[in-house]
């Protein structure tokens, strides 16, 4: 396990650069807790954010056959593990053994260079050398992964090695991508074109540049390594880059044309809707004025509609066989008759 939390400070450290850090004076006898991020599982009853770790010193492991020391890099670990019934997310031996690459090359002591090519924009090759260990790279911040807050994401990484200055031909670091297994062209094209947007050059190691030292130790067979610049990533990617923006924008195109005709969509329905509830509005309006009118109707009927002039009842409206319009007592009263005007 290559992290851990601070239990005082809360500040997540990464174990191969803990010694380097003055921060820790007195490693051991600080408080660590396990990374979550590092736990699969554990038991339900286990608080998963105070899981006790305890941090393991870098151990002298293997001598190459020209007599230089190669160690394994300072780890945490959960004492008692197992029987705690904790379970640790697998770290692949790719990452560990780029790790204890990086350590002894970078981080451990006593190293007089690390010899990296790079090539400038306007040429394919690798022709200038530089040796890393005289660049203002930040053994702070040697780490596995990078996170951007104008991007809002997070790049991991085999192994990343920024810088304290902006160096004017690789950026902001080097990150170093360590590929034992077969990757596609378009795999390796986005991560490129991601670390170059990021202000970072990028080495590719394959399983054909390194020598086995022992299970846990690997070397590089050259004594340097290529590194392609940031900028010239952007360079030799640009062509591929707009072709990719191209299908993009097109892609983004058709969704726009298809979100505006479902909003043209929509607003019909809208309309359609908003015209049925307005009719039905004016219908209920119609029917409260109909039924008013009804109301003042039949208060003043008695005043429109005359009386019999001999039993006061209302008169009702009858037309002879004549065809004349007449007045009718309702009560059938002979003399109850009279021309309707």
């Amino acid at each position: 396990m290559f992290y851990a939390i601070n239990a005082k400070t809360g500040e997540r450290v990464y174990a191969p650069t803990l010694e380097e850090n003055p921060s820790y004076q007195f490693i051991k006898e600080e408080i660590w807790y396990a990374d979550i991020d590092s736990i699969e599982s554990s038991p339900k009853d286990l608080d998963i954010n105070k899981i006790i770790v305890l941090f393991r010193e870098g151990a002298t492991d293997v001598v190459s056959p020209n007599g230089n020391k190669y160690d394994i890099s300072p780890h945490f670990f959960i004492p008692n593990k197992t029987q705690l019934g904790i379970n640790t997310i697998p770290e692949s031996k790719e990452h560990i053994l780029a790790k204890n690459w990086i350590y002894n090359r970078l981080i451990k002591p006593n190293q007089d260079k690390f010899l990296i090519n790079y090539s400038k924009i306007n040429k394919g090759q690798h022709y200038n050398q530089f040796n890393l260990l005289e660049l203002p790279f930040d053994k702070q911040r040697i780490d596995i992964e990078c996170s951007s807050s104008l991007l809002k994401k997070t790049r991991r990484a085999d192994i990343i090695c920024p810088f304290i200055i902006r160096h004017p031909i690789l950026g902001n670091g080097i990150v170093f991508e360590i590929q034992f297994s077969k990757q596609k062209d378009r795999t390796k094209f986005n991560r490129e074109l991601d670390w170059a947007i990021r202000g970072y050059s990028i080495a590719w190691l394959y399983e054909d540049d390194f020598k086995y030292l022992s299970e846990r130790i690997i070397e590089t067979i050259k004594d340097s390594i290529d590194v392609d610049s940031f900028a010239n990533l952007i360079k030799i990617n640009k062509g591929q880059q707009i072709k990719e923006l191209k299908v993009t924008v097109q892609e983004e195109v058709r969704k726009i044309k298809l979100a505006v005709e479902e909003m043209k969509e929509e607003l019909s329905k809208e309309s359609l809707q908003k015209v049925i509830i307005e009719e039905k509005q004016e219908i209920a309006i119609r029917e409260t004025v109909i039924a008013e009118m009804r109301k003042v109707f039949e208060t003043h009927k008695p005043i429109f509609q005359p009386k019999c002039p001999y039993c006061e009842s209302l008169l009702k409206a009858v037309t002879t066989k004549l065809g004349k319009k007449k007045w009718c007592c309702i009560n059938s009263c002979k003399e109850g008759w009279m021309d309707r005007e």
